[in-house]
């Protein structure tokens, strides 16, 4: 553990498995508990991080942290171990830390609305509200997520204004470019291609390249002027080929003997397309320009020289010539460019919306030249410490605009936190730029900007950079095995990158026994052979004591870990992947929306045949013979030809076409009535009722008409899923990127050979020249080149941080096939694994480290995995509720657990019971309802009266006025809250919520939620209080 440090600006570099989250929890509470207003401190914290789901996890760490230790019964070993350093840390006694963390949660769980933890964005989103006067921004704009849908429906305004008097230059533009298209060997369904190049506009490594496209201009001259630009260079050059021809032509025959020597001297004259018939590479063999520069050929100076002058010339020239093609080629695109974004600029005023890809640039322009209180007086609030996480994978904006704030902070010497991890860094392609961790506590600075090194400084002078080198997660074969395979492979980075990899040493803390195991070889294992492999290895791990769900196999893209998933099912296997969630995937949903297309487009002959299989395949009625008898045949203009009878499929299956095709009032009306027709219980199936759900929203915020709702769902196919339960008993697959901060048992990962090419279809929006070109990174263009440099060398790192990714996600084994080409990315890995220190060639091509020794169990533990395991849940349906139900899951045909009829039982007693005096009454008043059972007697007499001695121990009941036992309170619209007990006295309130099980913070938020809303009935001071029977707890908050 590093030890504490008096700098304002701590920074961690914070390997996998490192412990991370305990030291930002830990830093949290260090600063919260320490100080004398602890109560409210918390709201002059703030801590950020990547996403939404690690705000949520760190928030609730926080709670159960500080409820662990106000109330030391119920804390968890992680709070334990909190605990034990926060008195090393600091100066409070045990007694001090547990009465600060009660007081400190009752503020935070009262005020829960400034409790600080959140990603950059919800922060930036604070700060433009703040500002919305200062942007010209309308006090209720709207934050588009789906970038996307903005440029569609931009772009569907474009292409219906073509051909229109007043857009003759956007179409000239429209058709230029897909023509463009269609001769690149593209679609010319340009609007998809135009949609993913418009994708730019919204990427923050582009935003110099937009900001010059704004200002640019794109008028007929300017492309002439290309055209006339690249026409002389090219003729110049050309003429210097034409006089060197002069110069060299008296010497064939004497000087150039060889027919080939004399075809190239003539060729300078005679070939009007660069000399030699060049386009491309060198433009001399390296024989003949090795005699040049040798003179072998023994020529007058004058001559020599300029045959090899011809060389430069060219190499300059031909740049020249396409660099100028390239901006007069990217001419029209980039006018279109420059047109959609005016024109999405133009929408968004409109519509009163701002993008999430302008937040950074917007805070950008509020934060320059500003100071940091200027900023808190907007707020309203002061912030004095602030508490980042996954700062690797931060913007350059939003770091940038972030310094003035954290500034502010290190000036007064506060506590400060930055953690992050560049080997991590695997989100390039959303902005992250982990040079900016490397750069710590040092600011980056490439633009070298005077002010920027002036902070540089400050944040030097008040910063430290420490590394967390413990690894709590992997075996010590595992954390071993990377240490070396890393250190050898981090000396493949150019210099620029090198820094990445300083922190890589790592300490094994974990006492799992490991293994390693890598088939490793030149070959092209077909995915028949492959699969096979990951099968037999999952079987094996099974039969070693390992559930299903501790494996995980991990893919590079999500196509190949379908192929898996899929192979893995055939074979009876139980799996969950990413796209076997998805929506778009069931055959059930299939159906549904080809009943939407064919309500949409009814004269469509193709979607009815669709429509009639899907229904019968759903069904489990389709065969081939059944299918063909609704095919009908009749003759026009003497040929016989085939159709499929709609009407009769219809009257066969739903007695009519008006059956199936009926009225309705709205997009989530016409899904359950299809649903009946098809019979169909939407509540009997996940995918179904997720897809209803889906529609439901979609119709809330949008309008209700069928078609931008399909092309809602085709455009988001690849997000709608299912949300299972982490705990299934199935097999994990997912891709590298989605297993980041988690960890797994055993992890299986198929592949290593990692493409670290740029493929030819790749463009960029690149400078070129003074103009711009979105284009791929020729190596005949010197910009180009450069680009093309820097851009492998950071695929390069990123596949690498990839691999590090992925090979520190297992505890306890580790499975690799690493079947490659003879050069590339998984060549380089089996390079070092032939000289790897703590591998052993166990058979041909398989690499080992440790032992694969069998998991040992006792019998209680498999009696907690049998218990824990998960089933696949139904949502349960709830005919009493007048528009949606709301969304209840069971088990289906399993009976309610102990511990949920409990419960019920003692909320019914206790709303029969309003003293311990009438216990025995409402005891029988439940017994003859029914809504207790004769043996939960005792064991419900028994917490009822431990309730009520706390209740009298603490003389509650005195002065109450009048008593509400599940009285139901209306929150807001559809929403109804409905608290277990409520007295009202003179002077105050109190509610009483009865739980059953263990504590959970979600309980704490709950009653919170209560208390605020009777003290608002009731304009009454609140207590608030929850009863556990199981712990025998009585807690007020």
């Amino acid at each position: 553990m590093p030890q504490p440090s008096s700098k304002a600006l701590r920074v961690y570099a914070a390997s996998a498995g490192s412990g991370k989250t305990h030291r930002l929890v830990l830093e949290y509470l260090k600063i919260l508990l320490s100080d004398t207003n602890y109560r409210q401190k918390f709201r002059h914290i703030v801590a950020m991080t990547f996403t939404n789901k690690a705000a949520n996890e760190m928030k609730d760490r926080i709670l159960q942290t500080l409820s662990g230790l106000a109330y030391p019964a119920s804390a968890n070993a992680k709070t334990k171990a909190l605990q034990k350093d926060l008195l090393n840390e600091t100066t409070l006694t045990e007694v001090q830390l547990q009465q600060r963390a009660a007081g400190a949660l009752q503020g935070i769980l009262h005020h829960y609305e400034d409790f600080n933890i959140s990603t950059i964005d919800k922060f930036n989103l604070r700060l433009i509200r703040s500002f919305s006067r200062d942007l010209d921004l309308p006090a209720d704009f709207e934050v588009v997520l789906n970038e996307k849908l903005i440029l569609d429906e931009v772009l569907d305004l474009l292409i219906a204004r073509l051909g229109q008097p007043d857009a003759l230059e956007l179409t000239r533009w429209m058709l230029s470019y897909a023509r463009t298209k269609v001769a690149e060997g593209e679609s010319w369904d340009f609007k998809k291609s135009l949609l993913q190049f418009s994708e730019v506009l919204s990427k923050e490594r582009n935003a110099k390249e937009v900001t010059q496209l704004l200002t640019n201009t794109y008028t007929p001259e300017t492309y002439k002027d290309f055209q006339d630009r690249a026409a002389t260079v090219k003729a110049d050059f050309l003429a210097q080929c034409a006089a060197a021809n002069a110069l060299a032509a008296p010497f064939k025959g004497t000087h150039f003997k060889t027919p080939t020597d004399q075809k190239r001297i003539d060729a300078f004259a005679e070939d009007p397309n660069w000399g030699l018939g060049k386009k491309e590479g060198s433009f001399y063999a390296p024989k003949f320009k090795e005699k040049l520069e040798e003179n072998i050929y023994d020529l007058p100076s004058p001559v020599n020289n300029a045959l090899l002058a011809l060389e430069t010339s060219y190499d300059q020239a031909l740049g020249q010539f396409k660099l100028l093609e390239t901006q007069r080629k990217n001419f029209y695109d980039m006018a279109l460019l420059q047109y959609v974004a005016q024109q999405t600029k133009a929408l968004m005023t409109a519509q009163q919306q701002i993008r999430i890809s302008e937040f950074n640039q917007l805070i950008s322009q509020l934060v320059k030249g500003e100071q940091a209180p200027y900023i808190y007086e907007r707020l309203g609030i002061r912030y004095e410490h602030f508490l980042l996480d996954e700062f690797q994978d931060t913007s350059r904006l939003q770091w940038v605009n972030m310094i003035p704030l954290v500034l502010e902070a290190i000036s007064y010497e506060r506590p400060n936190l930055i953690v992050g991890d560049a080997k991590q860094s695997i989100y390039r392609f959303n902005n992250g730029l982990a040079e900016q961790f490397v750069a710590l506590p040092s600011l980056y600075n490439p633009e070298n900007d005077l002010q920027m090194a002036q902070n540089s400084l400050r944040f030097e002078a008040s910063g430290e950079k420490n590394s967390l080198d413990d690894n709590y997660r992997s075996a010590p074969q595992i954390v071993e095995f990377n240490n070396a395979l890393f250190k050898q492979l981090a000396l493949s980075l150019p210099p620029q990158h090198q820094d990445f990899y300083a922190s890589l040493h790592q300490q094994p803390k974990s006492d799992n026994t490991g293994f390693v195991q890598i088939e490793s070889l030149v070959n092209d294992l077909p995915d028949e052979l492959l699969h096979d492999k990951i099968r037999t290895t999952i079987q094996q791990v099974v039969q070693d004591g390992f559930r299903p769900c501790d494996i995980c196999v991990l893919t590079e893209t999500n196509k190949k870990g379908n192929a898996i998933a899929l192979s893995l099912t055939q074979a009876g296997m139980q799996v969950v992947s990413q796209d076997s969630l998805l929506l778009y995937s069931n055959p059930l949903v299939h159906l549904f929306l080809l009943y939407l297309k064919k309500r949409a487009k009814p004269a469509n002959p193709t979607l009815g045949k669709r429509l009639a299989e899907a229904y019968l395949r759903a069904k489990g009625k389709f065969d081939v013979a059944s299918y063909m008898a609704y095919f009908k045949t009749f003759e026009k203009d003497g040929r016989q030809l085939r159709y499929f009878d709609e009407n009769a499929f219809y009257k066969a299956e739903f007695g009519s076409e008006e059956a199936l095709f009926m009225p309705y009032e709205h997009l989530f009306d016409l899904l359950q009535k299809v649903a009946a027709c098809f019979q169909i219980n939407d509540t009997q199936e996940p995918y179904v009722h997720h897809f209803f759900d889906v529609a439901f929203q979609y119709q809330l915020n949008r309008n209700a008409e069928l078609l931008p709702f399909i092309e809602f769902v085709e455009q988001n196919k690849d997000k709608l899923a299912l949300q299972m339960p982490e705990s299934t008993e199935a097999i994990r697959i997912m891709t590298i990127h989605k297993a980041k901060g988690l960890e797994f048992p055993v992890v299986l990962i198929p592949s290593l050979d990692f493409s670290i090419i740029i493929y030819g279809l790749s463009k960029f929006l690149m400078q070129a020249g003074e103009g711009l070109a979105y284009s791929f990174p020729a190596d005949a263009i010197p910009e180009f080149k450069s680009f093309k440099e820097k851009e492998l060398a950071a695929i390069y790192l990123d596949k690498l941080n990839l691999l590090y990714v992925a090979l520190t996600r297992p505890e306890n084994r580790l499975y690799i096939w690493n079947h490659h080409k003879a050069k590339g990315f998984g060549a380089q890995i089996h390079q070092q694994l032939t000289t790897h220190p703590d591998l052993t060639l166990q058979e041909e091509h398989i690499y080992v480290s440790g032992q694969a020794l069998a998991q040992e169990i006792s019998e209680a533990k498999k009696a907690k995995l049998e218990a824990a395991q998960t089933k696949f849940y139904h949502p349960m349906a709830l005919p009493d509720q007048l528009w949606y139900p709301s969304l209840v899951f069971r088990t289906p045909d399993i009976e309610q657990v102990p511990d949920q009829l409990f419960g019920l039982a003692f909320h019914r007693l206790m709303a029969l019971c309003s003293s311990a005096a009438q216990l025995p009454t409402a005891i029988q008043a439940a017994l003859q309802e029914g809504s207790i059972a004769q043996d939960q007697l005792t064991e419900l007499t028994e917490a009822a009266e431990q309730f009520w001695g706390h209740v009298s121990a603490q003389q509650l009941q005195e002065g109450i006025l009048e008593e509400f036992n599940e009285q139901r309170i209306i929150a807001d619209i559809n929403q109804m809250k409905q608290p277990d007990k409520v007295w009202l006295k003179e002077n105050e309130v109190v509610v009483i919520d009865f739980k059953t099980g263990l504590r959970n913070d979600a309980h704490m938020k709950q009653i919170i939620v209560y208390a605020g809303l009777l003290e608002t009935i009731f304009n009454l001071p609140v207590r608030p209080y929850l009863y556990y029977t199981q712990l025998d707890l009585f807690l007020e908050l």
